[in-house]
């Protein structure tokens, strides 16, 4: 009887220890994002003139990044921005204190720089708190024009240092920008996270009989809108893809949706309700031009030799997937990118691109920026293409046995014109487009989403890159030596309050950091053009001038021909 008392006890405590553990790996489970129940919920919902998606695939979960502390950020708000909505200008971020950390008379090539930034409210009071969006360059002007952009830390209590590596010999000038205010940030984050539409997309239904259209909202939230009556449903749960409308009016049906455009006089209606009037006011249109009075009196001396092929006496590897995070992407020098990543290689000529590029399929998936990369590769070599450019087309070089093919992400896509909607049938998703590829050691697949997915919520981001990232890994368990490229996000200007709210340069770099996160683990390249653009020698533009695009298909041929 003892013994038995023994095994018991010994059986229960056994037990209490795994049910410590797996509600341990439960909570660690539901702590994270996982999109799986949802999208199983989604797909019951599916109209019957919706055709089945793909056999949908175990996904794994879905992370957030860290989204912050919501307490701090509340006690935050409440200190510029009174109940009644009202903001206290006073506490606004209006200036900077700029300084050299441990000056030196003179700077070898090579060297860290680290500037000590200090930021003011309007009465020059120094901020208690961070959050701040700045734009940081050293750049000279003379015998050359270099650029590089710097590392910001942010201290959270009103203090900044930018690291900037010193990549090339001369007098060299301090640029800080603000961008958003600390408090603007707020604001912008507080409308990424809790307002489910800020650009209204309305599609066409056809009453075959009457020959007459009705158009309804449609959205591409992870959740459906409450606001719909009745809904189609187009989602496809196994790429993760969300996509709704509201079903019209009998007899039109769910497999009528013809198009879509955007509502740009619902959007205004919208976008003028999410902040106050004072709120507004803290999204002001600033000359971010590059060629500006500096902002500072900062003047730094650098000598020693230009740094190109080495850093630290390290010579740069050749440009390959999962390389280390570095100091510096990089510096322009007289028009050119010089990157401190890998060693990027010239392809001055069309024969150079040619002979890189023979016997090689590209298939270009994504937005009109990742177009540029297409346009200019076909232009350059002169190659003509078939097809249409606002979906999809490919150029075909028969005598170097070369295909290049572009094709428009689906949804969401924003078209300002009513005279012109997107067909539905005419454009897929980046992962069915995957999907569709066999692969091989020639095969390369460059994709580039940001810019329309700016103005949407951020979960309908995760879940189309979480998509994308298993077709990815399908892909490389048929092909492995299939190289995938995606182009991140570049920096954009803001002319007026709805580029602000549906284009602003922090939501485009959160998805940078979101791409960087969710892909990590994958054998692909980042290419981040984001530090690029930031220091190029031209304004801000959502679409960089060819100049800069040429420097950028030197960097993408430099990975698919490293040697």
């Amino acid at each position: 009887m003892e013994k038995f008392k023994l095994w018991l006890v010994l059986f229960l405590c056994l037990a209490c220890l795994v049910s410590i553990f797996y509600q341990g790996k439960l909570n660690s489970v539901t702590n994270e994002r996982n999109y799986q129940p949802l999208l199983k919920a989604q797909s019951k919902d599916i109209s019957p003139e919706t055709p089945l998606p793909h056999t949908p695939t175990l996904l794994k979960t879905i992370p957030a990044l860290h989204a912050g502390n919501n307490k701090r950020e509340g006690v935050l708000i409440s200190q510029w921005r009174h109940k009644n909505g009202s903001v206290d200008f006073s506490l606004v971020t209006q200036s900077f204190v700029i300084s050299v950390v441990n000056p030196q008379p003179v700077y070898q090539v090579g060297q860290q720089l680290l500037i000590k930034i200090v930021a003011r409210d309007s009465k020059g009071r120094a901020k208690s708190y961070g959050g701040d969006f700045l734009r940081t360059k050293l750049y000279s002007t003379a015998p050359v024009k270099a650029s590089t952009t710097g590392r910001v830390t942010d201290f959270q209590n009103g203090t900044y240092i930018a690291s900037f590596v010193l990549s090339w010999p001369g007098k060299l000038s301090v640029s800080v920008q603000l961008i958003h205010s600390s408090e603007a940030v707020q604001v912008l984050k507080r409308i990424r996270d809790t307002v489910r539409t800020r650009r209204i997309m309305v599609c066409s239904f056809l009453d075959e009989n009457k020959n007459i259209s009705e158009w309804t909202p449609c959205t591409n939230n992870v959740e459906k809108s409450n606001s719909f009556h009745d809904v189609c449903d187009f989602s496809k749960p196994a790429i993760n893809a969300s996509f709704y409308c509201e079903r019209p009016r009998p007899p039109s049906r769910c497999g009528s949706i013809k198009g879509c455009h955007r509502d740009s006089k619902g959007t205004s209606a919208v976008q003028d309700e999410m902040l106050t009037a004072d709120e507004k006011k803290l999204f002001p249109v600033r000359d971010l031009s590059f060629e500006e009075t500096p902002t500072s009196s900062i003047k730094i001396r650098a000598t020693g030799r230009r740094l190109t092929n080495k850093v630290a006496e390290k010579t740069l590897p050749l440009c390959a997937p999962r390389l280390p995070e570095t100091s510096s992407e990089g510096y322009w020098f007289n028009g050119t990118w010089y990157s401190l990543r890998c060693r990027a290689r010239r392809f001055p000529t069309a024969q150079f691109m040619l002979k890189c590029l023979q016997n090689k399929s590209l298939f270009f998936f994504g937005d009109s920026t990742t177009r540029q990369w297409w346009a200019f590769l076909k232009k350059f070599m002169n190659l003509r293409h078939e097809g249409d450019i606002f979906y999809g087309a490919t150029s075909v070089s028969k005598e170097h046995n070369m295909k290049l093919k572009f094709a428009f992400h689906n949804f969401p896509r924003n078209l300002n014109s009513a005279q012109k909607m997107i067909e539905v049938d005419k454009i897929n998703y980046v992962a069915d487009s995957i999907d569709d590829i066999v692969g091989g050691p020639n095969v390369v697949i460059v994709v580039g989403l940001w810019a329309h997915y700016t103005a949407e919520h951020i979960e309908t981001f995760r879940a189309r890159v979480w998509g994308i990232h298993h077709a990815i890994e399908r892909l490389h368990s048929r092909s492995p030596e299939t190289m995938v490229i995606w182009r991140t996000s570049n920096t954009n200007n803001h002319v007026d309050l709805s580029h602000f709210l549906e284009n602003s340069d922090w939501y485009a770099y959160r998805l940078l950091l979101e791409v960087k996160e969710i892909l990590k683990d994958l054998n692909v390249v980042i290419l981040d053009v984001w530090d690029m653009s930031e220091s190029m020698w031209h304004d801000a533009n959502m679409h960089p001038p060819q100049d800069v695009i040429e420097n950028h298909v030197n960097m993408l041929l430099s990975y698919i021909c490293p040697s």
